[in-house]
């Protein structure tokens, strides 16, 4: 993987799962209420692909769009504007070297995850030509845990009809994965793991080699995260 750093205090980067792809579109207001959304940036890089175009759409409470919130945004936007938002160009070459792909659009998406100690960030990049090439949602992750009462978020699974449902509970949520993935393409069944619980990751690709009649090969210590496996970012 990539790594890119500065001297700067580093914020981590991270390519985004295909079962996360739900936290990079467009949702209902229960489930942005749900995952503490704050807004949007539109961002495209106009006809020559060198502009910088930008809107923000809010999506929840008008006292979570912080002065707080809003510094550091600016300055995780001035820090990906360094690499994949700097142009059409460079975004191409960002996602070709970094993986990330996310179903979901009219063409290939690319998602990415920055997340510091009180927001989450899910860049979406679509590299192409005439269309907004990145949206830019943003979550407050201390709104998360009041709506979740301070339970720790296991994972989130969304349907293609717009349905979607948070899992505080492993067993629980296990157990949807194993009842819903073989219905994956009639029902359009995404899941997205969030906790870091090496056992739960390791019971969830269980579920999925089991489902294609393979065998998971991956100890439990294989699923620690590795802060080395993941691409720094310089921040501000």
């Amino acid at each position: 993987m990539t790594k890119i750093s500065t001297d700067l205090p580093a914020f981590r980067v991270r390519p985004a799962q295909p079962e996360e792809a739900g936290a990079f579109f467009a949702q209902t207001p229960e489930q942005n209420a749900q995952m503490g959304a704050i807004g949007c940036v539109r961002m495209d890089f106009g006809k020559s692909g060198t502009a910088f175009w930008h809107t923000w759409h809010p999506r929840g409470r008008e006292e979570l769009n912080s002065p707080e919130f809003k510094a550091e945004l600016q300055q995780v936007v001035d820090t990906l504007r360094e690499t994949v938002l700097k142009d059409l160009s460079s975004m191409r070459r960002f996602c070709y070297e970094n993986g990330g792909k996310i179903p979901g659009g009219w063409s290939q998406n690319y998602g990415y995850v920055v997340e510091t100690e009180h927001y989450e960030y899910c860049l979406r990049c679509n590299p192409v030509p005439g269309d907004y090439q990145a949206y830019l949602s943003c979550y407050d992750l201390n709104e998360q845990k009041i709506n979740h009462a301070y339970q720790p978020l296991v994972g989130r699974v969304h349907f293609i009809n717009g349905d979607a449902q948070q899992f505080t509970d492993a067993k629980k949520y296990l157990d949807c994965i194993r009842e819903e993935l073989p219905h994956e393409a009639t029902a359009g069944f995404r899941f997205r793991t969030i906790t870091q619980d090496p056992a739960v990751r390791k019971a969830v690709d269980d579920i999925v080699f089991d489902l294609y009649g393979e065998e998971n090969l991956c100890s439990e210590e294989d699923y620690n995260l590795a802060p080395s496996e993941e691409m720094q970012m310089g921040g501000m």
